[in-house]
């Protein structure tokens, strides 16, 4: 960052030393702020930040740059309200033609298209600092398979268009490149980690979690996976009805990779739980590798116990791959194909738990006065 951060507008009519640490810049006291009056802080490279202090106490930061028309006049913006689904938001209109966005996410309420970057804002001991929004590191397993390449990388590009402002770049825990380290270096400022794997197991506790510890060049943190989640349990409610699912014939194994880890291993069971509650029929849970009911075991009882049903393998993987194969061959008459496919948009429900993951991660935004708003 640089040494100095200028301010202008109609609140603040000096320049403020900025003092770096990390990623964060001071940018002035927070009794500079008027609680009418926005002031715009060039903080690094040329970059303008707008300052908002609202009367709550609340301190917001947004680019200074209108998005529809590229001036640097946001921070003399109408700061207000609006009701959303039964919250109240905080929001910030452009003085040049009243387009209004949400201060805490950049959403635009009146052109859709548009989009306002965020930035972050805390109090400290009266100083208000401001950070570029953390990076979200997405981070997948990996594969040689060209389809689950593709796949998983739709799905990267969708959380990205969801998450506007916020840097979000992919990684991967093998195969792949790049791995965490690299990806934690390349991002560039502080970093949440959501692992893109369907059970906190190995990898999330030990693989990622080591590399995130190892990294000091600024603070990352890591969300726990994407599973077991209500949410993909409708995903897989859909892609049984590719296969012409039916309770009345079928029986149903979920299918998962299997771990060494307990809690990954519950999570498998979770999720066979969740879909079962969704479908109100019995789900089994199998498993290709690691601890939990063997897949081999788990066809076989079914098979005795109901030998005029079709057996049904319900893929609980992200995506084509190795393990995607060795379920298609595990027994089953008919196996659905996984959470994410190459050939057409990642599930709505995908996109909004990865993306909550990150919001969840993040700091939440405290009044003035905190020992560490932001």
């Amino acid at each position: 960052m640089n040494s100095t951060a200028v301010l202008t507008g109609p609140a603040v009519a000096h320049a403020s030393v900025a003092s770096p640490d990390g990623p964060w810049t001071r940018v002035c006291r927070y009794d500079d702020l008027d609680p009418v009056w926005g002031v715009a802080a060039l903080v690094a490279s040329g970059t303008q930040v707008a300052l908002f202090r609202l009367q709550n106490g609340n301190v917001y930061a947004t680019s200074n740059v209108d998005p529809k028309t590229g001036a640097m006049v946001l921070s003399r913006g109408l700061v207000g309200e609006k009701r959303v689904e039964g919250e109240t938001v905080p929001t910030i209109a452009s003085p040049l033609h009243k387009d209004v966005f949400d201060l805490r996410t950049g959403r635009c309420f009146t052109s859709p298209e548009l989009r306002l970057p965020i930035w972050r804002a805390r109090v400290d001991g009266g100083d208000v600092s401001v950070a570029p929004p953390a990076a979200m590191l997405a981070v997948s397993h990996g594969t040689s398979d060209e389809h689950g390449r593709t796949a998983v990388l739709g799905l990267v590009e969708a959380v990205r268009a969801a998450v506007p402002g916020a840097p979000v770049h992919g990684g991967f825990v093998d195969v792949q490149q790049p791995d965490v380290p690299a990806a934690l270096a390349t991002a560039d400022a502080d970093a949440i980690v959501v692992p893109l794997l369907l059970a906190t197991g190995y990898h999330v506790k030990h693989d990622i979690a080591r590399d995130v510890d190892a990294h000091t060049a600024s603070h990352a943190a890591v969300t726990r996976a994407l599973g077991p989640d209500p949410r993909l349990a409708s995903v897989l409610a859909l892609r049984l009805a590719e296969v012409d699912w039916s309770p009345a014939r079928d029986a149903l194994v979920l299918i998962v990779a299997g771990s060494s880890d307990t809690e990954a291993t519950r999570d498998g069971i979770i999720a066979g739980e969740l879909l079962a509650e969704l479908l109100r029929v019995p789900v089994a849970v199998g498993a290709l590798a690691g601890a939990g009911a063997p897949m081999s075991e788990v066809v076989a009882r079914i098979r005795a116990e109901h030998p005029d049903r079709r057996l049904v393998g319900v893929s609980y993987l992200l995506a084509p791959g190795y393990f995607q194969s060795v379920a298609e061959s595990a027994g089953t008459d008919v196996t659905t194909r996984p959470l994410l496919t190459p050939d057409e948009p990642a599930a709505p429900e995908l996109v909004a738990i990865v993306k909550e993951r990150y919001l969840g991660a993040l700091p939440p935004r405290r009044p003035h006065g905190s020992p560490s708003a932001a």
